[in-house]
């Protein structure tokens, strides 16, 4: 038992473990130390229950939204799973997404319970959050933040270099096949194998249709999100924050996020980017702090509270032995 509880320890303990918890931790530090904690828990104590409500039910559209967009994604790159497995993932994925790399939790368990080449549905997370980056980067380039001019012109520039990267990897997927046969090392070419499925992957995705209805879809569920964000920003007491301004303050923090700062951890740097940007609009940072930290617990809650349940009845899905059938052939797997 001991041996067993020291060797769970070094795991803790290595740096990519520890150093983005250690990282959340400074963040949150410091964005408590900017307001009044004090103050900002008691807000949270006095949350309406219509706030509440109102957000569980956002975060069902949320993650309804999501799991659609998901399921035809999958769907277009010839992986047909079933139900329960396919929730399963797709839960799993939505209670890990603020870990450092979390998001690919879900190709994981589609991995583990029906042998779904991890690359291939690898394909399906990343244009997810493409399309994410596509939505965030288009609203702020129309709504600006006040007093940062630079930051539509900001905007627009990533959006095209997020385009010109993806045409990129498209157009390498040709050369990627003769660089991957000449691979001798076992694990390098089973990560450039993963790396040729994710592409393959990306250039079914690439269609314009399903690039229009995936950014329809991201629309709709940040669109749930923000709304969530608004509704208890003025149920933690501020007032005088209006829906446009509220979204633009949580685009601003998801899109630094988005384009690399969610690799080290979301927790944290999410509470403390917001924080700035409100001050944009005249919050201070006691109000800032209510409006993100408030928001973190109830909506983590309501997604805890509508994903767990589904982990606990269908986590059997995954066999101790991975023996279960394949999905890549893109034949429909049944029950």
């Amino acid at each position: 038992m001991l041996r067993n509880l020291l060797s769970r320890v070094r795991r803790l303990l290595k740096p990519q473990v520890i150093l983005p918890i250690l990282l959340a931790v400074a963040l949150l530090v410091f964005a408590f130390s900017l307001g009044d904690l004090h103050k900002v828990v008691e807000r949270v104590g006095r949350l309406p229950i219509r706030v509440l409500w109102l957000s569980l039910a956002a975060a069902a559209c949320y993650l309804a939204c999501k799991a659609t967009q998901l399921k035809l994604m999958l769907t277009q790159i010839d992986v047909r799973i079933p139900a329960r497995p396919f929730w399963l993932a797709f839960a799993v994925g939505e209670l890990t997404v603020t870990l450092p790399l979390g998001m690919f939790s879900q190709n994981w368990v589609l991995s583990a319970s029906r042998r779904v080449h991890i690359g291939r549905s690898s394909a399906a997370t990343v244009m997810m959050v493409l399309a994410e980056v596509a939505v965030v980067f288009l609203f702020l380039a129309v709504a600006g933040i006040p007093g940062h001019p630079d930051m539509r012109w900001t905007a627009v520039a990533l959006l095209v270099a997020v385009g010109l990267l993806l045409l990129g990897l498209l157009l390498f997927e040709h050369r990627a096949r003769a660089l991957v046969v000449r691979l001798k090392h076992r694990w390098a070419r089973r990560g450039a194998d993963a790396g040729l499925e994710m592409l393959r992957g990306l250039r079914k995705l690439s269609t314009p249709v399903m690039l229009i209805v995936s950014i329809v879809l991201a629309a709709v569920y940040l669109g749930a999100l923000t709304f969530a964000f608004w509704i208890i920003g003025r149920g933690m007491g501020v007032h005088h924050l209006d829906y446009l301004s509220a979204a633009t303050i949580y685009m601003f923090s998801l899109a630094v996020i988005l384009v690399g700062a969610g690799l080290f951890s979301q927790i944290g740097t999410v509470e403390l980017l917001g924080m700035l940007a409100a001050r944009a609009w005249g919050i201070d940072y006691t109000d800032g702090l209510a409006l993100m930290l408030g928001f973190r617990i109830v909506w983590t809650g309501s997604i805890w509270l509508l994903c767990l349940p589904i982990v606990g009845l269908m986590w059997r899905e995954i066999p101790r032995h991975a023996r279960a059938p394949s999905a890549d052939s893109g034949k429909k797997v049944s029950r």
